[in-house]
């Protein structure tokens, strides 16, 4: 892996990031013909931290901002990415590796980016990426999914005033994910009449001024049944 970092500390940040992919495209499917579930060491995921979100290796540097067109191009890559990789299982162990919480200072870049990444590929039907993202609401921590389905709210019930059409839409996309999206949403309203005692939840309706809009959730609920 130390090669590797070498490599792509001479390129700028996004073929950087597109680099650190491909590397660990290669390195992963050799790993899954060895073994299943290979173990995800350390070296991959600091190689993505300091890439993708990155954040830099030494203590005492400072870390590195992509401007809003940098951040897009970089969704775009990632999105072309899994969209174009066939084989589940590297999606998959890609996906895990990259958006796994770690419990170090790279989990706010990490979870705003999933963010931003599960939008869009809500918004231009990446099929590959919410079935990686169903896998990761169903294993990863209540706390981190609340925060992916606040962020996909926010996106569709708040910022552009008719788009929760596309969330009614997401169970004939991927209905695993439309299924793992809701059980996290519940986690974010009061959907009882007895008063709310969890400091992070709110009830249906109230909390921010979506602009008329409301959530779908008896729709979406109806359809997982």
């Amino acid at each position: 892996m130390s090669d590797i970092r070498h490599s792509l500390l001479r390129r700028d940040a996004l073929s950087a990031a597109k680099e650190v992919l491909y590397h660990l495209d290669i390195y992963f499917s050799s790993q899954l013909q060895n073994a299943p579930l290979p173990i995800v060491d350390k070296g991959p995921i600091e190689l993505l931290e300091e890439f993708v979100f990155q954040v830099p290796k030494e203590r005492n540097s400072q870390p590195k901002r992509l401007n809003s067109l940098q951040e897009l191009q970089l969704l775009e890559i990632m999105c072309s990415y899994f969209q174009e990789q066939t084989k589940d299982s590297v999606r998959q162990i890609i996906f895990s590796s990259l958006f796994s919480p770690q419990g170090n200072k790279a989990d706010d870049s990490r979870m705003a980016l999933l963010g931003k990444l599960v939008s869009m590929a809500l918004a231009v039907c990446r099929v590959p990426i919410l079935e990686c993202a169903a896998s990761w609401l169903q294993r990863t921590p209540a706390i981190y999914c609340v925060r992916l389905a606040q962020a996909l709210v926010d996106d569709y019930c708040s910022l552009v005033p008719g788009s929760i059409q596309t969330l009614k839409q997401i169970f004939n996309t991927s209905p695993r994910f439309c299924c793992q999206f809701i059980t996290s949403v519940t986690a974010l309203y009061d959907l009882s009449s007895e008063p709310c005692h969890s400091s992070h939840r709110k009830r249906l309706g109230q909390g921010k001024d979506h602009g008329g809009a409301h959530f779908p959730f008896s729709e979406l609920s109806l359809l997982c049944l």
